[in-house]
């Protein structure tokens, strides 16, 4: 027997406290049950049903997911299914794995150094403006063979539609997003048409000049694979470095740890991505009618993974809502399934590399007098805008 949820018992997304700590929010959700009907959606907040959503693209899709973020064309390959999904896989994957990310951490390391060594000298900065925006795009453009000069534009692109992204990913673009993505649209496919010319290097040259590959990537798809990497990848990054500075900056335990013992820093970065992930809510719709845990879900109805409830799962882990750095778990941040993340390696060298250079040069530092950095939601996608620091000079 199937239980329906009555719209008494809709769960207000705005209302969850997760401005300055998202561990209530998550607690609420949690108790409100492993499937929560809400207005962003269904939502499932266990381990179990998360990784059964993951793992069963048929029933819950990634297509029609994020179309409001107003891609004019599909993002590839998060919001394909297999088997599509899998053909895009197969000729991305060669380009994502630990030794393609080992290739880069030099050139990431090389832009964190100069941009840690511009504020060092001040004694004070905004880590999240001076930092962990510009490193992942940076690492965009030179993944990509873009000019570094469109660091800017590429950042006020993805800020409109990252902001104005909604929790169920189902709904209409708004105006403000559809023109940003309009004019990043015409950037990425000028760029596609120099790479397919022979006129640009990175990494889609690569992919058009790869002669092993049965079917090769159209230039829709590849202005769809550049659109998922400036809304997901540079995002995703950005994000989880101003929550691990928020963090770290109100524990000096921790960031005196990290900072003489830098083999602690992989570690502690996974624990605080479990704790405290920047993907709140991961998009799927259903393609048929289901039932979750008695709880009835109509085909089309937008299911969403909450992330952030499902990595504290007490069914999973003792103490879930502690943070343990020394904690092993493999949490859902990455995702799971076939749509893991596919930046995984690259993303992970990324946050290491920052948290490394930062501490090495910067070992010692607090949240600026008065502030109080805070997230943005409800929103699908949680990170803070801005997080000042200050920290002794030279």
């Amino acid at each position: 027997m199937t239980a329906e949820l009555t719209d008494e018992d809709l769960l207000r997304m705005d209302r969850l406290p997760m401005a300055d700590d998202r561990g209530e929010g998550y607690a609420i959700l949690r108790a409100a049950g492993p499937v929560v009907r809400s207005d962003a959606g269904y939502l499932v907040t266990t381990r179990e049903l998360a990784e059964h959503v993951f793992k069963h693209p048929g029933t819950f899709s990634s297509q029609q997911a994020f179309d409001t973020l107003g891609s004019p064309v599909p993002l590839v390959p998060i919001a394909f299914d297999p088997p599509d999904h899998t053909r895009y896989r197969r000729l991305l994957q060669p380009f994502f794995t630990p030794r393609a990310a080992a290739s880069l951490e030099q050139a990431v390391r090389d832009q964190v150094t100069a941009l840690v060594d511009a504020v060092a000298g001040r004694g004070s900065c905004d880590v999240v403006a001076e930092l962990a925006r510009p490193v992942p795009a940076a690492v965009f453009l030179t993944l990509f063979g873009m000019p570094a000069r469109d660091l800017d534009r590429l950042l006020t692109w993805r800020e409109v539609i990252i902001q104005m992204a909604d929790l169920s990913g189902t709904a209409e673009a708004p105006p403000e997003v559809t023109r940003s993505a309009g004019e990043l649209f015409a950037y990425v496919s000028a760029h596609v048409a120099e790479c397919r010319a022979g006129r640009a290097g990175g990494l889609l040259r690569d992919l058009f000049d790869d002669d092993s590959a049965d079917e090769p990537l159209t230039d829709q798809e590849a202005v769809g694979l550049c659109f998922l990497f400036v809304l997901a990848g540079i995002d995703s990054v950005t994000n989880a470095l101003s929550l691990m500075f928020a963090k770290l900056a109100t524990r000096p335990e921790l960031r005196r740890r990290l900072a003489g013992d830098p083999a602690a820093i992989p570690a502690a970065i996974e624990e605080m991505l479990r704790i405290d992930p920047a993907n709140a809510v991961v998009p799927r719709v259903a393609t048929r009618d289901v039932v979750l845990d008695g709880v009835h879900i109509p085909a089309g109805s937008p299911v969403g993974v909450a992330v952030g409830a499902a990595n504290r799962d007490p069914g999973e882990l003792a103490d879930p809502d502690a943070f343990d750095p020394g904690r092993e778990y493999n949490n859902l941040t990455w995702g799971s399934g076939p749509h893991r993340c596919l930046g995984v390696h690259l993303a992970r060298t990324e946050l290491r590399v920052v948290l490394e250079e930062w501490h090495r040069r910067i070992p010692e530092y607090e949240l600026a007098p008065g502030a109080r950095p805070q997230v943005v939601w409800p929103t699908g996608v949680i990170g803070i805008d801005s997080v000042p620091l200050v920290f002794p000079a030279g």
